[in-house]
């Protein structure tokens, strides 16, 4: 256990790197935070905080910067959130809540808002579509070999699938198959689609059933192979505004763990619960992530989890703030798509 003194200048000492960014010495900490304490009083405290692990020294002459461990004691011990100002509470509803055609795109827009506001690089799964129910299917043909399907789900998501045409169906069997899809689909999870719906869809089809049943195979393969949650980023760049990463050699690693969208999938994903998620350094299930400090929350559609909203940072991000952001907005957004989505 760390004594109050202690805990004071581990505080003092997170709080003005997160701000500068340069490594911390007693005589900042006695000038600035803790009046009344002998800057020798302050060193000999700090020497004893990085003996316990909560401080590393990363030049011999230099001052002293947190430790993955401090930064986790400061964050599950000595951090008070802040709350947003009603000015910031308005614009972030103002931003949030307007009409949109596609979750997507309405998605991104969240992402942008995001980075710009925190200055981070903003990451967001989109709904879980296995989880998402079928709210109405459409079939079309583009050309002599191609037909599109045309995917729409209860949390407003739109997929466009291309499908290859079978030679023997005209515009007729479109409109039948569209109908037949309806009719069996319309209200289903996409994750509940099995071998019995397939039967059942094929039965129903009739006469019909040994032409359109190639197609209507190729259509539900098509739907249960789908992605089951697509990642939207925005403010990638605001990283290389950081010391921390004005390395080559780390730049080149950060921007590869960004094109690797089934490894950010398994990073967002790691979090599905209802609180705040904080990993910090070697937390993160990513080596190539060890650099940084991840916050992740979820926000909800009704009464089940959607997806996950967070900032991927620098360690020294502002741990209180972004806390109250992310957190604010994830409230914000499930009440706004809960009332979209049962209307």
């Amino acid at each position: 256990m760390l004594d109050e003194r202690k805990k004071r200048i581990l505080q003092a000492v997170i709080d003005d790197y997160i701000n500068t960014g340069e490594p911390v010495g007693s005589r900042t900490i006695a000038k600035k935070y803790i009046f009344g304490i002998s800057s020798a009083t302050i060193r000999n405290e700090m020497s004893d905080l990085e003996e316990m692990g909560y401080l590393e020294q990363p030049h011999t002459s230099a001052g002293r910067v947190p430790s993955d461990k401090g930064y986790r004691y400061y964050v599950d011990e000595l951090m008070k959130v802040t709350r947003l100002s009603p000015q910031e509470v308005e614009f972030i509803r103002s931003q949030l809540d307007v009409k949109f055609n596609e979750i997507n795109e309405y998605m991104e827009n969240i992402a942008k808002i995001i980075s710009n506001l925190t200055n981070y690089t903003a990451v967001i799964s989109t709904p879980n579509v296995k989880k998402s129910y079928i709210k109405h299917l459409q079939l079309l043909p583009v050309d002599s070999k191609k037909c599109i399907l045309i995917l729409v789900t209860n949390t407003g998501l739109v997929k466009d699938i291309l499908l290859d045409k079978p030679e023997n169906i005209d515009s007729k069997d479109f409109i039948y198959i569209t109908n037949v899809l309806n009719q069996k689909l319309s209200g289903l999870k996409l994750e509940d689609i099995d071998e019995n719906t397939v039967l059942d869809i094929e039965n129903s089809l009739g006469k019909n059933r040994t032409i359109l049943s190639p197609i209507i195979d190729n259509v539900l393969r098509t739907i249960s192979a789908a992605d089951s949650t697509e990642v939207v980023l925005s403010g990638i760049k605001n990283m290389f505004d950081f010391p921390e990463f004005n390395d080559v050699l780390k730049a080149k690693i950060f921007l590869h763990i960004f094109e690797q969208k089934d490894m950010l999938r398994k990073i967002i994903n790691s979090s599905m619960h209802d609180h705040i998620t904080i990993r910090i350094g070697t937390e993160n299930p990513i080596e190539d992530l060890k650099e940084c400090s991840i916050i992740l929350s979820t926000y909800r559609i009704g009464d089940s989890i959607a997806g996950s909203i967070g900032i991927i940072g620098p360690k020294r991000l502002k741990y209180s703030q972004t806390v109250s952001l992310i957190d604010y907005i994830c409230d914000t957004l499930s009440d706004i798509l809960t009332r979209l989505f049962t209307e």
